[in-house]
């Protein structure tokens, strides 16, 4: 299964409380103030009755960005929002969201424009319907 699926259940899911403000990647940010989302696939053993086996476990890190401190602060609580949440992929049981951690806001100085980034890490733990 491909972490781009994954991903797209986040962005939809961030779509719900941050309409026209949730990326890919920084260069296809528009806004003053959005979410960047990031899944990366790990596996997590598990235990089962009939032995050992493997669990898919997506890792989310989404970057709350922000023109000031409290706008970053802003977009986070509502990407915070996902824990909990249990997404929707074809094929796929997917458990709660679970929030992992997630870093204080920061100064992004390096471009013409300086922008506050918070980070956030979220674990999706996905396995075959």
């Amino acid at each position: 299964m491909s972490d781009r699926v994954h991903r797209d259940a986040v962005m939809a899911e961030l779509e719900t409380r941050l309409p026209g403000a949730v990326f890919k990647s920084y260069s296809a940010a528009t806004k003053d103030r959005y979410a960047v989302v990031f899944v990366a696939l790990s596996d997590k053993p598990r235990t089962r009755f009939s032995g050992g086996q493997w669990r898919h476990v997506y890792t989310v890190t989404v970057h709350s960005v922000g023109t000031d401190e409290d706008t970053c602060l802003w977009v986070r609580e509502r990407v915070d929002l996902l824990t909990g949440k249990t997404l929707e992929v074809a094929g796929r049981k997917l458990f709660p969201v679970e929030f992992v951690t997630s870093r204080p806001p920061d100064l992004d100085d390096d471009g013409p424009k300086p922008l506050w980034f918070a980070i956030t890490q979220f674990d999706i733990i996905s396995d075959p319907a």
